[in-house]
């Protein structure tokens, strides 16, 4: 099994993507599974989780917090609003689901030394990330830091648009979410990536521009 566990619906106000999007662009690149993470709001995720056949579907939701972005894995309902690393990460175990330590080394809301502070309260970290500039670099040392603290490891395309969609993934030989959990705790998985051209990089903040002025596609309620 291929999984993209990072991919935004445009219920995220800074993405486009529609789950036809997304099934089109997971089927061209070989991708068996997604899960969907939108900007602190799980409803599209729970939505197409419960309808969608062709391809498997994660519910999941990337939350804003105070140490960064933290993803919710196999979660499904919404977490508590709160910047308590505990408390979410009791919310995740209690919908025998997983937090995740998002794009630890690339994103502007992670200072880079909270990382070491925080990592051991995290199930997992996302070693690789499409849209990380420095990919190669920080999949190295996220790696290395991921098994001297021993926690899981993921990736993902962190796509805002549909044509990044794959460019990150993980391998597993099981098929089924509470296995799949499991793998990743346990580092049981290939990770596979490529960083995003400066074509792609550019086309998705046009698009990301248009959805915010409501000029490309309007925001669900």
């Amino acid at each position: 099994m291929r999984l993209d566990l990072h991919i935004h619906t445009f219920y995220s106000r800074d993405a486009v993507n529609t789950i036809d999007d997304i099934i089109k662009f997971a089927r061209l690149r070989g991708i068996d599974g997604i899960a969907i993470t939108d900007h602190n709001r799980i409803d599209a995720a729970l939505k197409y989780s419960k309808t969608i056949d062709e391809i498997l579907v994660i519910p999941g939701i990337e939350v804003d917090t105070r140490y960064g972005h933290i993803i919710l894995l196999n979660v499904h309902k919404e977490p508590p609003k709160t910047d308590n690393l505990d408390i979410l990460k009791e919310f995740a175990e209690d919908e025998n689901g997983i937090m995740v330590l998002a794009h630890p080394y690339a994103s502007l809301f992670t200072k880079r030394k909270n990382v070491e502070t925080i990592i051991h309260k995290v199930h997992a970290v996302e070693v690789a990330n499409a849209s990380d500039f420095k990919v190669d670099t920080n999949f190295r040392k996220l790696l290395d830091l991921a098994k001297r603290y021993n926690i899981g490891i993921t990736a993902g395309s962190d796509s805002h648009i549909p044509d990044t969609i794959g460019y990150a993934y993980i391998e597993v030989e099981s098929k089924e979410v509470d296995e799949i959990i499991r793998d990743i705790i346990n580092r049981r998985c290939k990770i596979y990536y490529k960083s995003v051209s400066i074509n792609l990089r550019m086309k998705k903040i046009f698009y990301d521009i248009l959805h915010r002025a409501r000029l490309y596609r309007p925001s669900p309620p």
